[in-house]
């Protein structure tokens, strides 16, 4: 039988940060996560910090049954054009953009967290995805603040392994397809196919460089956006692909629904009561892992042709309209290999408190705007619920359809 694993790619800030954490949380699963820089530990610690704020943990720089192996997997896995150092700007970590450099952008980097400096002030907000982090939060007058205290003591159980062995770290920068190989090759090494499936991927890399009309478009900044955005998730689908089950794969989720003797998956679902005490927050519980792998790319209202209002942002569009023509054909080829066993879907997560969307904040109103960690929530959940029969196309973080 065949055992699951998660990819996040990348996971040092932002939505890939927030979702990083809310999956270490509400499954039981092996996690691969990236960043671009060559100190993974780092972003690890990061990753860990507070992950159960109101119970025990043991420490991700203690944990003697992961911390040598990821850091030799790390130190295997730097590879040609992966940053040589990173930065950190805030209590988490943040990486170091080798193409160009951060001083070079006069936009915003997604990943980077960049503040921008042109956007675009007619555009609407909800229009496109959020990538990198903010340090702010607002409180919400509308819906429960994630500040709030749980109903109950979050701890991590004891009888499963920590989330500091679940969690590995490797460099990759999608911009450079050797980094992108090298961490391929240790994840096999991690998760050998013969025993191991990946059953959720998520490709998040995202850039803007916003512009209203053609004469504002920077041919290097454009090509620099079509680089993370269209050839990141299309290298990551070339190099990752392959670990999606096949046809013929028999795969393994009995212990990916719940904490181990924590409550019980039967017709009518998990048996929450059991589960009572074991939620790290009262806006989470535990993922129901779908029967099916799924690769999630992450795209953009913006990226539907059908639904341009506005116009403008010229490389920002068309790079997600390129993600959801990819996503397409990737779904199409997992159809053909993995039957219903694997199924490709992109992803627009509304308008989430990011960098990328600080020129809007005050524009929209506060129960439309999302806490990275509340857009990580949304998004789980809507994976979770996706069927086989909505397999190939783009989702809101409401579980609508967003129609090319």
């Amino acid at each position: 039988m065949s055992k699951p694993w998660i990819l996040l790619c990348p996971s040092s800030r932002g939505i890939g940060h927030a979702l990083t954490r809310h999956l270490l949380r509400t499954t039981t699963l092996p996690i691969l996560a990236t960043t671009r820089t060559r100190d993974p530990e780092e972003t690890k610690a990061a990753l860990l910090k507070d992950l159960f704020p109101y119970g025990q943990q043991s420490s991700p720089l203690t944990d003697s049954s992961s911390s040598a192996s990821d850091r030799a997997s790390a130190a295997s896995a730097t590879g040609p054009g992966v940053a040589a150092s990173s930065k950190f700007s805030d209590s988490s970590s943040s990486d170091t953009y080798p193409y160009p450099s951060p001083s070079e952008f006069s936009s915003t980097s997604a990943d980077s967290g960049e503040s921008s400096t042109s956007a675009t002030p007619d555009s609407s907000p909800d229009q496109f995805s959020g990538h990198s982090a903010s340090s702010s939060a607002a409180s919400r007058s509308t819906r429960s603040s994630l500040s709030d205290p749980p109903k109950s003591t979050p701890k991590e159980d004891p009888r499963l392994p920590s989330a500091s062995s679940r969690l590995h770290l490797l460099p990759l920068d999608v911009c450079h397809e050797d980094s992108i190989l090298s961490c391929a090759q240790q994840a096999s090494s991690l998760f050998p196919p013969e025993t191991h499936h990946l059953h959720l991927a998520f490709a998040l890399p995202g850039i803007l460089h916003p512009e209203k009309s053609p004469q504002q478009v920077d041919y290097d900044l454009a090509l620099d956006t079509y680089r993370v955005n269209c050839l990141g998730p299309l290298m990551l689908m070339k190099h990752f692909g392959g670990f999606l089950p096949r046809r013929g794969t028999e795969m393994d989720l009995s212990l990916s629904w719940h904490p181990v003797g924590l409550g019980s998956r039967t017709s009518s679902g998990i048996n929450e009561e059991e589960l009572e005490g074991h939620h790290h927050h009262p806006l989470e519980r535990m993922l129901l892992l779908p029967p099916h792998a799924t690769w999630i790319n992450m795209s953009a209202r913006v990226g539907s042709v059908s639904d341009n209002k506005s116009g403008g942002w010229y490389s920002y569009r068309s790079s997600k309209a390129a993600v959801n023509s990819l996503t397409k054909s990737f779904d199409h080829q997992l159809q053909s290999r993995s039957g219903k066993k694997a199924m490709c879907i992109g992803y627009h997560p509304g308008t989430v408190r990011t960098d990328l969307s600080k020129g809007f904040w005050e524009s929209v109103r506060n129960d439309k705007i999302w806490e990275p960690e509340e857009a990580a929530g949304h998004m789980a959940g809507v994976i979770e619920a996706l069927g086989e029969q909505q397999r190939g196309r783009i989702w809101d973080w409401k579980g609508e359809e967003v129609f090319p």
